[in-house]
C-alpha cells in the first residue's frame, strides 16, 4: 500500500513541475504570492525526485534479490512486504518453494550417492545374490524416484517370472507368477530389451504386476543369458519416466549383471570344492562340516540322528573286470539310487572316498537308519547297472549304521561305530546291513572284517 501512495504522490508533483515553470516564465511583477508559488513548486520537484528515489530503491531491492535467487545464492533474504506488499510477499513464496525444493533435491542427491556407494560394496564384496539384488533395487528406486519396484528371476523352465526382491508391491504380486511375453517383464524378458511406459513398443503393465500410468523395466544378463527382469512401477513425483531415467536404470541392471555373474562363479566355486567331482554329490569335506552341525544340534535338543557308511562289494574286481571307466559309471548310478531314497535338503549323501559313501538321517533313530539301509541294499542288489547297450552288472553294497547318543557320544566315535558295523556287514558274507547294535565284542575288527 505504501508504494501505491507513493506513486500517486509523484504523480501529482510531476505534473505541479511544468505549470509551475509556466507561472515563473511569466512577464509581471512578482508579487509575495508569486513567491510562495514558486517556492511550493521548487519543494515539490525535490520532494518528487525523493519520492522517485525512494520508488525505485525497493524495485532496484527486488531485481537484485531475483538475481542472487538465480544464482542460488544461499543468502538470499527475504523482502520486507511492508514495502513493496503483494509483490514482495510473492517472491517470498517464491524464495521460500525453491529454497525447499533445492534442500529436497540436496538430500535426494545425497540419497543417490548413499545408493551408489552401497551399490559398488555390494557388488564388490557380497556373495549373497539377494542383498545384492535388494541394493540395486533400491539404488533403482532413489535413482528415479520411483514408487514401487521389484527383480524378477527366471523360473528352472524358464517360461515364467517370479519376484525374488520387491519393493512397496502387493502381496499377490510376490506370490504369483508371470509367463515369459505377457505384460510389460513378460515382453521385456521375451524380447530382452529395455523399454518404458509410455514411450515404446511394449505393452503396460498387467496383472499381477503393480498398475502404473508410468513405468520401466530392463532385461538382467550374465554372459548373454538372461537371468530376469529388473522394473520400476510409478514415480513419487507428477512425472512420467523419460528416456534419461531408462538410461540410469539400464546401466545399473549391466552393473548388476556382473555382480551376479562374480556371485555365480563364487558359488560354482564354493560348489566344486564341496561336491565330489564325478557322482556330484557332496564330498568328504563337505560332510565333516555337516556331521559336526547335525550333531552339534542333536546333542543341544537331545535329538537323535543317524549315520549309514555304505561301501560297494568287490569293487575292485568290478574295475578290474569292466575297465575303470564302467566302475565310474556304476559310482554315478549308485549315488543316483541311493540319493532316490533320501529326504530332499533334510538327508545328506556324500562320497566318503573310493568306493564308499556316508548317508546323514537327521531325526532317524536305529529302527528308521535299519528301514532305510535296508531299502538302499535291495536296490542296489535288485536292479542290474547299466543302461543303454552296456553290459549289465550285478552290484551289492555292505551298510553299517550308527544312532546317536546310543552308539557314539561324539561325531566321530559315532562315525567309528557305523563303519565297524559295515566291515562287519562284509565279514559275514556282504550285500547285508549291520547295525551298531550288533557289534558287541566286533567292535574291534579291523578293516580287512577280521580280528586284529
Amino acid at each position: 500500500m505504501m508504494w501505491r501512495l507513493r506513486l500517486v504522490a509523484a504523480f501529482v508533483f510531476a505534473l505541479a513541475v511544468p505549470l509551475g515553470v509556466a507561472l515563473l516564465v511569466v512577464d509581471a511583477p512578482i508579487s509575495d504570492e508569486l513567491i510562495v508559488f514558486g517556492l511550493t513548486v521548487l519543494l515539490g520537484i525535490a520532494v518528487a525526485i525523493a519520492l522517485s528515489r525512494s520508488l525505485i530503491r525497493p524495485f532496484r531491492t527486488l531485481t537484485q534479490a531475483a538475481e542472487r535467487l538465480a544464482a542460488e545464492d544461499p543468502a538470499t533474504a527475504p523482502l520486507d512486504e511492508e514495502e513493496l506488499g503483494e509483490l514482495a510477499s510473492a517472491f517470498n513464496r517464491l524464495r521460500e518453494r525453491m529454497l525447499e525444493q533445492r534442500a529436497n533435491v540436496a538430500a535426494t542427491h545425497g540419497e543417490i550417492r548413499e545408493s551408489v556407494r552401497r551399490l559398488g560394496e555390494a557388488l564388490r564384496s557380497t556373495h549373497d545374490i539377494r542383498q545384492m539384488l535388494s541394493v540395486v533395487l533400491e539404488t533403482a528406486l532413489v535413482a528415479v524416484q520411483g514408487r514401487s519396484g521389484a527383480v524378477f528371476l527366471l523360473s528352472a523352465r524358464r517360461s515364467e517370472l517370479y519376484v525374488k526382491i520387491g519393493r512397496h508391491i502387493e502381496p499377490s504380486v510376490a506370490e504369483r507368477r508371470i509367463p515369459v511375453g505377457q505384460g510389460l517383464v513378460g515382453w521385456v524378458a521375451e524380447q530382452r530389451t529395455a523399454a518404458r511406459i509410455p514411450g515404446s513398443d511394449a505393452p503396460p503393465p498387467v496383472d499381477p504386476e503393480p498398475i502404473a500410468p508410468t513405468a520401466l523395466a530392463v532385461p538382467l544378463e550374465s554372459q548373454s543369458q538372461l537371468l530376469g527382469v529388473l522394473a520400476v512401477y510409478g514415480r513419487t513425483v507428477p512425472a512420467a519416466f523419460d528416456a534419461d531415467d531408462l538410461d540410469v536404470i539400464t546401466s545399473l541392471a549391466r552393473q548388476a549383471g556382473v555382480g551376479i555373474e562374480n556371485v555365480l562363479l563364487h558359488q560354482e566355486a564354493q560348489r566344486l570344492s564341496i561336491t565330489d567331482g564325478l557322482t556330484g554329490v557332496w564330498n568328504r569335506r563337505f560332510y565333516q562340516m555337516r556331521v559336526t552341525q547335525e550333531f552339534e544340534r542333536a546333542s543341544r535338543f537331545d535329538r537323535p540322528f543317524s549315520l549309514l557308511m555304505i561301501d560297494i562289494d568287490h569293487f575292485k574286481s568290478l574295475n578290474d573286470r569292466y575297465g575303470h571307466q564302467r566302475g565310474d559309471s556304476v559310482l554315478i548310478e549308485l549315488a543316483q539310487r541311493i540319493v532316490s531314497h533320501t529326504r530332499l535338503q533334510v538327508d545328506t549323501l556324500a562320497r566318503y572316498g573310493g568306493e564308499e559313501f556316508v548317508l546323514i538321517l537327521p531325526e532317524t533313530a536305529a529302527e528308521g537308519a535299519r528301514i532305510v539301509a535296508e531299502k538302499i541294499r535291495a536296490e542296489i542288489a535288485g536292479v542290474p547297472f547299466g543302461s543303454g547297450d552296456e553290459q549289465a552288472i550285478n552290484v551289492s553294497v555292505s551298510i553299517g549304521y550308527a544312532m546317536y547318543p546310543h552308539h557314539g557320544a561324539t561325531a566321530e566315535a559315532l562315525q567309528h561305530a557305523a563303519d565297524r558295523a559295515m566291515y562287519l556287514a562284509k565279514s559275514r558274507g556282504r550285500n547285508t546291513v549291520v547295525g551298531a547294535d550288533e557289534l558287541g565284542e566286533d567292535l574291534t575288527l579291523a578293516p580287512d572284517g577280521v580280528r586284529p
